[in-house]
């Protein structure tokens, strides 16, 4: 398997670095002086951030926070996304409150440098990609229950675990040596009291409905664990099994999301904002402008606003429903006194919904229609044969006029659901042993494999609706289409008697259809290494009371992806309404083979000033192979790091390392297609007439002068006349680059931890951070970016990138039109700042009090989009540009106290620092306040055996702040809910132990 030139030169040559300076270091080869020292036998243990097995009396040099398992049940947590993410280093990634773009999966992204340059671990092992359609690990694999505790470490580790460790890796290791039963269950709910006056005033002028009090989002979980030693003590087996079920909570629901909120100084708007929702509502363009169909079927100008748009928000999930199968079982049995063999085995089932608004007949100009049209004749206000610039003569010849708009919600059908169902089984098996006293090995192997499916209803196909909007009378005088095949019936969006609509179920059926998407990925991962403790034979410093450590090992692992859309989803352009482009099929595959080296070298012991010094150093050669879609990919990577441990008394250890990490392009990075993407565009502020707009060249009123925008490919016959970015989505071109390389990330901590002993049970660390990623993979240059650039310079760099339709819009619906945005090593990414952590233990005459306070005050946060670009800076920072709030600063405060009544009372504060809007333009949706939440739980130990749990998640009922421009994926209902709380989660838990 290792027999590549490259790879077998490079062990080679790391082999013999690392018995040069093993040798050098060592000065003199020391017999054994004391036989009393021989037989002391200290315990090793493997630690986050290293493969050696440490002696604890050594200090890690690298910042890893801890936290324990026991956390998650104190605060309700069933599912390890919402135990991660109250965590300072933690932001936010893929959830189960995410619907417009949901995976179907849960992601962790540390740093804010993307799920992607996170490596998630379960006891040390890399889990697989999380589906087709992300790279990024599903933590869905984490059994909560079983869970010891999970390692944060801090920054780059690809030495020692390989690629993707770039923003730090989550290690979760999992209870093991179980004896006995376990079960349990928890119930919760959600309330929320609707109480704001600003936003009732917006809904109340918006004619919306306003949402009471409710309870929703219910959500059980049963399960049960066993475990049992063999009869002669050498081994163990531990079984885990849940189901949980979890139910909706919808953006109705809640009076900050009840209606999509933007900004508007028209009649139907309340304190700036109104229900601005989307124009894609019952909106009709062509040579003749573009028209409003009212309620009665009226047709008049098109003006936008409240009252012309759709409240496309309220129908969306804020939590999706869905239902989870896990099973895990884990062993191990020492084959003799030297060997044990263990393996994990594991499967998952997760299934759950996205809803989002109904689809539409989206897409400015996208349509044709003949001008003999019944449906189109006759009507009330302005005539849709003037709207679609038809003559007289062009109505007798029925002829057919193209670019055409004719955009209506499907009400009738109801909303688009996506069905997303995730299955992964993971196998992990190996031996490990002792060779001797001094060196000891390890021989793995993993295997997993993902299937998920995603089904996608109630969305037009483009192809069927186009032949229902062409309509003639036959013989009998029955309206029928022109092309009568595949049972066309005709489309009958243009009348409305009575305010009653025409849309009828045999006319759905055959312009709606079904989306389908299956993928699978699959891993293979089979290592090998061994390490020994030098001191054994001298080999150590004088100065020094420990030897050398020493590691070598090598490993291989192959990543496979393949995704495979029907034949209608892949149809360029995209064969439905309403998913924005194209799904196009990837497969391909990446391999990669590796050494790595690691060693451990203690320089002073008891010395003054120097109770402990040790350097520590890391080495990984990685040589890549992507194969995918007729075309390959080779390249290499060299990964390193070193550390230096310090105590100068035994109440401080000073700790400082330098990492240089990788993360290889995945198969989605260097495959996908050529496509479609929807991203956002923030609002440039309100025209005369009091509407908000994306593109400040849109409107009767533009807000830049012609002049500016005739940058961006506005015309002087457009200018004036152009529609606007509906709700901020405009469209990009996206795509895969097989000619991709590694990006590479530079991560610079140091910090203290001080243990004082004259305070028992008090711990303190502090650490300073800056990671530093150069050639970043990014979708080319961000549409913000481009489009602020362009109106700002007239650069062709950026001016080149956009291309508006033939009407001068920019926004989502046809193909080619909007921003280009491939795949590219483009980007800069740094991020900065301080973590503290503290510890306190003490006991009371009313009980044990535990103490733990976890804070990021973060310095940095930049991106620069392109070289020589301008920094986009976050920190403290949210919006089209930054995406999620980024907080300077952030803290999670939890104290415990273990009364002597056979109760335990748990409380947290999370508190979230205040951010502004990252459009400094923006002078009413300026930035969000900083937000607190207080959790709180109690857990009565009824006896021996059972414990009960009760427990409120923001207890004050919090509600969260609120931004119109917050967009998909992370953004939903008017704000981020993977960041903030929408309501206050009520639970009750049961567990019994035998």
């Amino acid at each position: 398997m290792f027999t590549n030139h490259k790879l077998a030169k490079s062990v080679r040559l790391a082999c013999a670095f690392g018995a040069a300076a093993s040798i050098a270091l060592s000065g003199n080869v020391y017999a054994q002086e004391d036989a009393d020292t021989e037989d002391e036998k200290v315990e090793k243990i493997e630690v986050t951030g290293s493969r050696l097995l440490s002696n604890p009396n050594i200090a890690a040099a690298t910042p890893v926070l801890s936290v324990s398992g026991a956390e998650a049940a104190a605060r309700g947590n069933l599912r390890v996304e919402d135990f991660v993410n109250v965590l300072p280093q933690v932001f936010a990634g893929q959830a189960s409150e995410v619907s417009n773009g949901a995976t179907g999966t849960a992601t962790l992204n540390l740093r804010g440098l993307g799920a992607n340059r996170t490596l998630v671990l379960i006891d040390g092992k890399r889990l697989p990609y999380g589906s087709s359609g992300t790279a990024a690990a599903n933590v869905d694999l984490v059994p909560t229950q079983m869970l010891e505790r999970v390692d944060i470490l801090t920054g780059g580790a690809s030495a020692v675990y390989g690629s993707d460790a770039v923003g730090g890796v989550a290690n979760f290791i999992l209870r093991d040596d179980f004896e006995g039963i376990e079960f349990g269950g928890q119930f919760s709910s959600n309330y929320a009291d609707n109480d704001n006056g600003l936003y009732e005033g917006v809904l109340n002028a918006g004619n919306q409905p306003v949402p009471g009090s409710t309870m929703d989002g219910d959500e059980t979980l049963i399960y049960t664990m066993f475990g049992a030693s063999t009869g002669d003590g050498k081994g163990n087996v531990t079984i885990y099994a849940s189901y949980e079920d979890r139910n909706e909570i919808v953006q109705a629901d809640r009076i900050f999301s009840a209606c999509t909120l933007g900004q508007s100084s028209g009649a139907s708007s309340f304190e700036g904002l109104g229900c601005v929702g989307s124009a894609n509502f019952r909106l009709f363009g062509g040579p003749g402008g573009f028209a409003f169909q009212e309620e009665n079927g009226n047709i008049i100008p098109y003006a936008g606003g409240p009252s012309q748009t759709f409240n496309f928000g309220a129908q969306n999930f804020f939590q999706r429903p869905s239902e989870r199968y896990h099973f895990y079982a884990k062993g191990d049995y020492d084959l003799t006194e030297n060997l044990e063999a263990y393996a994990d085995f594991s499967f998952i089932n997760n299934t759950s919904n996205a809803q989002i608004a109904p689809s539409a007949s989206f897409g400015i100009g996208a349509y044709d229609i003949n001008c003999g049209n019944p449906l189109i004749q006759g009507n009330d206000g302005i005539a849709f044969t003037e709207i679609f610039g038809c003559s007289a003569d062009d109505i007798a010849s029925d002829a057919i006029v193209s670019g055409i708009t004719a955009s209506h919600r499907n009400v009738e059908g109801g909303p688009r659901d996506s069905r997303l169902e995730n299955s992964t089984w993971r196998f992990v098996g190996g031996l490990k042993g002792f060779i001797d006293d001094t060196w000891s090995w390890n021989l793995f192997g993993q295997i997993s494999e993902t299937r998920d499916q995603s089904a996608s209803t109630n969305d037009f196909v483009v192809a069927n609706l186009q032949q229902a909007l062409l309509a003639t009378t036959d013989a009998d005088g029955n309206v029928v289409c022109t092309d009568q095949s595949g049972g066309c019936v005709p489309y009958n969006i243009f009348q409305r008697p009575g305010g009653e609509s025409q849309v009828t179920q045999d006319q759905l059926d055959f312009i709606q259809g079904i989306g389908i998407v299956n993928g699978e990925t699959s891993q293979k991962v089979f290592g090998a290494d061994i390490q020994a403790n030098l001191g054994d034979y001298g080999i150590q410093l004088p100065t020094a009371d420990d030897g050398i450590g020493l590691l070598m090992g090598v490993e291989y692992r192959k990543d496979t992806l393949a995704s495979s859309p029907d034949e209608i989803s892949q149809i360029q352009g995209g064969g439905f309404t309403g998913v924005g482009g194209a799904t196009l099929a990837v497969e391909g595959s990446i391999e990669v083979r590796e050494f790595f080296l690691e060693t451990q070298i203690p320089l002073l012991s008891d010395a003054p000033f120097a109770e402990q010094l040790v350097l520590s150093a890391q080495y990984r050669f990685s040589d890549y192979d992507a194969n995918g879609n007729g075309t390959s990919n080779s390249f290499d990577t060299n990964a390193y790091g070193y550390q230096l441990s310090w105590t100068p008394v035994e109440d401080v250890k000073l700790r400082a390392q330098f990492q240089r990490a990788v993360r290889a392009p995945n198969v989605i990075d260097l495959f996908t297609g050529q496509n479609t993407g929807l991203p956002n565009l923030s609002p440039k502020g309100t025209d005369a007439s009091g509407e908000q707009l994306y593109d400040p060249c849109a409107g009767s009123n533009p807000l830049a002068s012609l002049e500016t925008c005739a940058r961006t490919g506005v015309t002087a016959a457009q200018y004036g006349s152009i529609l606007d970015v509906i709700s901020g989505q405009t469209q990009s071109l996206t795509g895969g680059n097989p000619n991709l390389s590694p990006e590479t990330a530079d991560t610079v901590t140091f910090g203290a931890v001080i243990t004082p002993e004259s305070i028992e049970g008090l711990s303190i660390s502090i650490d300073y951070f800056d990671i530093k990623v150069d050639d970043a993979i990014s979708a080319g240059i961000p549409a913000q970016t481009i489009f602020d650039n362009c109106l700002e310079t007239g650069d062709p760099t950026f001016c080149g990138l956009i291309t508006r339709s033939s009407a001068g819009s920019l926004a989502a619906g046809t193909f080619g039109v909007g921003f280009q945005q491939t795949n590219l090593n483009i980007a800069t990414l740094e991020t900065s700042g301080v973590d503290l952590q503290v510890g306190y233990n003490f006991d009371t005459e009313l009980g044990n009090i535990k103490l733990d306070y976890a804070a990021t005050l973060l310095d940095a946060l930049d991106t620069v989009p392109f070289p020589g670009g301008d920094a986009v800076e976050c920190a403290g920072f949210f919006g089209n540009a930054c995406g999620a709030p980024n907080p300077e600063y952030r803290h999670r405060f939890m104290a415990t106290w273990n009364t002597e009544l056979d109760i335990d009372i748990t409380a947290t504060w999370r508190h979230f620092g205040a951010t502004d809007n990252d459009d400094e333009g923006d002078t009413l949706e300026t930035g969000f306040n900083a937000i607190n939440y207080l959790d709180i739980s109690a857990t009565y130990y009824m006896s021996d055996n059972f414990e009960l749990t009760l427990g409120a998640l923001n207890l004050l009922g919090e509600q969260p702040p609120v931004y119109s421009g917050a967009g998909p994926a992370l953004g939903n209902g008017n704000t981020y809910p993977t960041v903030y709380d929408t309501s206050t989660n009520f639970f009750a838990g049961l567990r019994g132990r035998f």
